[in-house]
């Protein structure tokens, strides 16, 4: 890029062409004050508190705004300049309830720390105040409008970065206030609460319920660590105080991934569950009671040498590799058993049955593309996946598909009408004919000549013949104009994208992997090994426990005697999984809350939750390694679950490695 030289307060600096005079202040050392602007949002020049002299210019203009170029002499802090800024800063405090001491962000306000600057005691100008409406109806978040400076912060990231659009100005004049969808309340509204307008504001008008006068950021420990939830690695910034968590921040809100979602963010925090903090053993009677650890252990371990390889262990695949390696190692090595499965890992089977079929070597987890991928689709068809519930940083990526690249959205579910405002179309065959309507789709690119990759094989060719659109429309009941408009949307995008979930690996039909593959691979949307596809894997590191092997066998076929289940925070609430585990005759559960699980177990051992790990890898859904580490110190006597692990072991006469020394070893 160009660069440019002009002169400001007198010295003479370098910027480079497309910068505005704010940008070469700051890469120059420069003070300028601002609040309506964020980097990485566009610049509006909102509250004037940027302006500055520009010889040949007839007044003042916010250097956010204004283009930096070759020549220009610019003035930043002359005596005229500063008392504009002050004017401005005193009608701010004077149109709106900004009295600090009752404010939730005083002391981490920069409106108050800009009048600190400034030295502003008093105000020349009558308070207006005017009466308006605190809104509380949100789950997590507040939005108090005589608090806001109208800088539009919120509704630009909720536009530009978030892509939802929810929040916008609306009535005019000194009425003017920031609206959820115009007339909403922000609970009733289309907000995703991810909470990145909070993180944004510059005063108290957006605030968190969870972290509401807690502690000031300034007077808190910063931990950066890996969100244990989705599959998709999102970085956290965590505040604690006095060994609490208070608060959860995006390390880059307007980065690429964004500003978190609610489950980051809030529901790290939300979770009401009551711990375990003891061991429990059913007694006599049937009831759970506490006892000691080795009590506990002891009653484990005599069951598990009874059982021995007929005994199973399930592991949730929030954990991290070292735990999952180690739980691996300690069932086939200490228990002597093979029989290892992780929470979600008939989405692995589904997937890696798939590629296998498709590419004729391993799993295929890492032919598959990478999520910034989404970010330049101009097609994306999404099949048996509902990211804005599951993965919502991924449905953010989507929406930013649409807006930025007027992507086109197919939607491909027999029940769920996903992202409905946005979808181009929404493909609804009947349950269990999602390969059926597959098939046709291909059918209809190859028979529009709509191939740019692989040519087909004849075998491919003859196949797909039986696929024509009137058997398609007799049993998926799609019509045959629609599949033609996705064929050709799909066959026609330059770089289109599938991503698919749950509703197709719960059928446990490989065909549908194969499909999709193939699919992507006849219109050319690859490079080189990787696949324009995406499955939207289940847990934050369902992709490490899987290479590792831990997902291998499918255990709910047969009848199970004896389960250890590690599921630490993990909530399980599937019928389907309960109704499985109501049907094993000796439960050993290690969970850091009560729940219809533990209900179920006779022995209980505590875990520890996230924040009180240890550190550890998680390997996202798309391979990208990333270490967590432990953020706040676990409750008095609990271990961690390694400890638990080696304790265990140490019953059953074996002692542990390192939990780095083996893979699980099934794959």
């Amino acid at each position: 890029m160009k660069e440019i030289s002009l002169t400001i307060d007198g010295k003479k600096v370098s910027g480079l062409d497309g910068d505005t005079i704010l940008d070469v202040c700051r890469a120059n050392g420069i003070y300028v004050p601002t609040l309506c602007e964020l980097k990485g949002l566009t610049n509006v020049g909102a509250c004037r508190m940027c302006v500055v002299d520009i010889e040949g210019e007839r007044r003042p203009n916010p250097s956010c705004t204004y283009p930096a170029r070759d020549g220009l002499v610019v003035s930043t802090n002359t005596e005229k300049l500063e008392k504009y800024r002050r004017l401005i800063l005193e009608l701010m405090f004077t149109e709106k309830n900004h009295f600090c001491m009752f404010c939730e962000k005083s002391g981490d306000c920069e409106l108050q720390a800009m009048a600190y600057r400034y030295q502003m005691d008093n105000v020349r100008y009558p308070y207006t105040t005017p009466p308006l409406a605190v809104d509380s109806l949100s789950e997590y978040m507040v939005i108090d409008h005589s608090r806001c400076i109208l800088c539009g912060r919120c509704v630009r990231l909720c536009g530009e970065i978030e892509a939802n659009h929810t929040l916008d100005f609306a009535k005019r004049g000194w009425k003017t206030i920031v609206s959820a969808d115009l007339a909403h309340s922000l609970g009733g509204s289309s907000c995703t609460q991810c909470g990145a307008c909070m993180q944004a504001c510059p005063t108290g008008a957006i605030f968190s319920k969870l972290s509401l006068y807690k502690t000031r950021p300034k007077d808190c420990q910063q931990v950066n660590t890996v969100c244990p939830i989705c599959a998709v690695g999102c970085e956290l910034t965590v505040l604690t105080k006095d060994n609490n968590v208070v608060m959860i921040q995006a390390p880059q809100p307007t980065g690429e991934k964004g500003p978190l979602c609610r489950m980051g963010r809030f529901e790290l925090l939300a979770n009401g569950h009551k711990r375990i903090t003891s061991p429990m053993i059913r007694d006599k009677e049937g009831k759970l009671k506490e006892c000691t650890l080795d009590e506990a252990l002891e009653a484990a371990a005599s069951r598990m040498k009874k059982l021995g390889k007929n005994f199973t262990g399930v592991i949730s695949a929030r954990l991290p590799s070292e735990t999952i390696s180690l739980f691996c190692q300690f069932m086939r090595q200490a228990v002597g058993s093979s029989r290892i499965d992780t929470m979600g890992g008939e989405a692995y089977r589904a997937i890696a049955e798939g590629n296998k079929a498709f590419n004729k070597k391993g799993d295929g987890l890492d032919t598959e593309c990478s999520l910034d991928e989404i970010l330049k689709s101009d097609c994306i068809v999404l099949v048996g996946a509902d990211p804005v519930k599951t993965h919502p940083i991924v449905a953010s990526f989507i929406r930013r598909a649409l807006d930025q690249n007027k992507a086109k959205l197919i939607v491909i579910d027999a029940a769920n009408d996903v992202m409905p405002l946005r979808r181009n179309q929404w493909l609804r065959p009947k349950a269990g004919t999602e390969g059926i309507l597959l098939n046709g789709l291909i059918n209809a690119i190859v028979n529009k000549g709509s191939v740019k990759g692989r040519e087909p094989s004849a075998k491919l060719v003859q196949s797909l013949s039986q696929y024509d659109a009137s058997r398609v429309y007799a049993e998926t009941g799609i019509e045959a104009a629609d599949v033609e408009l996705a064929a050709e949307t799909y066959g026609k995008a330059k770089q289109a994208i599938i991503i698919y979930g749950q509703g197709v690996w719960h059928t446990k039909d490989t065909g549908l992997v194969i499909s999709l593959l193939t699919l992507a691979d006849l219109t050319g949307n690859r490079e080189g090994d990787h696949s324009r596809v995406i499955s939207l894997k289940p847990a934050a590191n369902s992709r490490g426990a899987w290479q590792m092997g831990a997902a291998a066998k499918d255990l709910s076929l047969n009848h199970v005697q004896g389960l250890y289940l590690l599921i630490s925070d993990e909530q399980v609430d599937n019928d389907e999984v309960l109704g499985w585990l109501r049907t094993i005759d000796f439960l050993v559960v290690q969970a850091s809350y009560r729940s219809a699980v533990t209900s179920m177990a006779d022995v209980v051992l505590p875990s520890p939750i996230w924040a009180e790990r240890d550190g550890g890898q998680y390997v996202s859904m798309d391979g990208h390694v990333a270490r967590s580490q432990k953020v706040i110190e676990p409750k008095k006597g609990l271990l961690q679950d390694q400890e638990i692990l080696r304790d265990l072991s140490k019953k059953l006469g074996y002692e542990l490695g390192s939990s780095q020394e083996v893979s699980c070893g099934q794959t």
